[in-house]
């Protein structure tokens, strides 16, 4: 009897790998785009400028906008544009931390609280509640009241006041996954809470966090400038946004390009900050 001939098998081939399609993503490469040219001027504004921050002329007081000074001066004759561009890494550099922060508190807790439930959830969701029974903005400024003025104050403020939201998505999403099989299987083999918690749970469970920081962000940039305006936050003489704004106030209707150039600044650097966030979010979705 003659042998069978057996079919050909066919070679089982890896999935594609998803390519990222940059032209749908256009929101994020425009607003990383504006971002990044702002961050790189600020940290190479010494070599941008010839001025320092804090240089006073007070025999070039109130100078509209020229060559040499592309944002005119302020009431004490220093370069409203050096002062921006320095403000701007300043500036940055809380919006970012005040963010991580949160988002760091708020992911630990929440994922304690949804994994082990009981008692140790309705502690943490007791506490998320009364954090979350002030607005934002309002329990930001009365922290900044009992601690002091001063940036420090304003990252414990911003932090206290922000994580509560980061505590209640990551508690939710582990709410879903604890029961999952793979969370089962780990605990089978004996794997310690800290282990499944934060090696198996939290990286399936971080994306939503990411995608609401994305968004968060925004109102933490407006927040920052928002309470330096009102002197809760960083103080003068240093450069900040905040700042720049409150000392200009009183010279709108002399000196308008004080106040209507460094706020155009402010809102690019929000409808950037807005444009990647959605970016970013839009992708981590696709991938998800």
């Amino acid at each position: 009897m003659a042998d069978a001939v057996l079919p050909p098998v066919k070679p089982v081939l890896a999935p594609p790998r998803r390519r990222v399609r940059w032209r749908q993503h256009t929101n994020m490469l425009v607003g990383g785009g504006i971002l990044v040219a702002i961050l790189l001027a600020s940290i190479f504004a010494d070599h941008l400028t010839p001025y320092g921050p804090l240089e006073q002329n007070l025999r070039n007081t109130l100078q509209p906008p020229s060559w040499a000074h592309p944002f005119g001066t302020d009431n004490f004759g220093r370069d409203i544009f050096t002062r921006v561009l320095h403000a701007a890494k300043l500036d940055l550099m809380i919006c970012f931390l005040c963010v991580f922060f949160p988002w760091v508190l708020g992911t630990a807790l929440g994922a304690v609280a949804g994994y082990f439930g009981g008692l140790v959830e309705t502690i943490v969701m007791r506490i998320v509640d009364t954090f979350s029974a002030f607005p934002f903005l309002v329990m930001a400024i009365g922290i900044i009241a009992i601690l002091g003025p001063g940036i420090t104050s304003m990252y414990i403020a911003l932090t206290l006041a922000g994580w509560s939201m980061y505590a209640r998505i990551v508690r939710a999403e582990v709410l879903v996954v604890r029961q999952s099989e793979y969370v089962l299987a780990a605990r089978a083999l004996g794997y310690g809470h800290v282990r499944i918690m934060f090696g198996h749970i939290l990286p399936n469970v971080i994306t939503p966090t990411i995608i609401f920081a994305m968004t968060d962000i925004v109102l933490v940039i407006l927040s920052t400038v928002s309470l330096s305006f009102l002197g809760l936050g960083v103080q003068p003489p240093t450069a900040e946004w905040g700042i720049i704004l409150n000392e200009a106030k009183g010279f709108l209707l002399i000196a308008w390009w004080m106040v209507t150039l460094p706020g155009i600044v402010i809102v690019i650097v929000g409808l950037a900050l807005s444009l990647f966030g959605d970016g970013v979010a839009q992708w981590l979705r696709e991938r998800a």
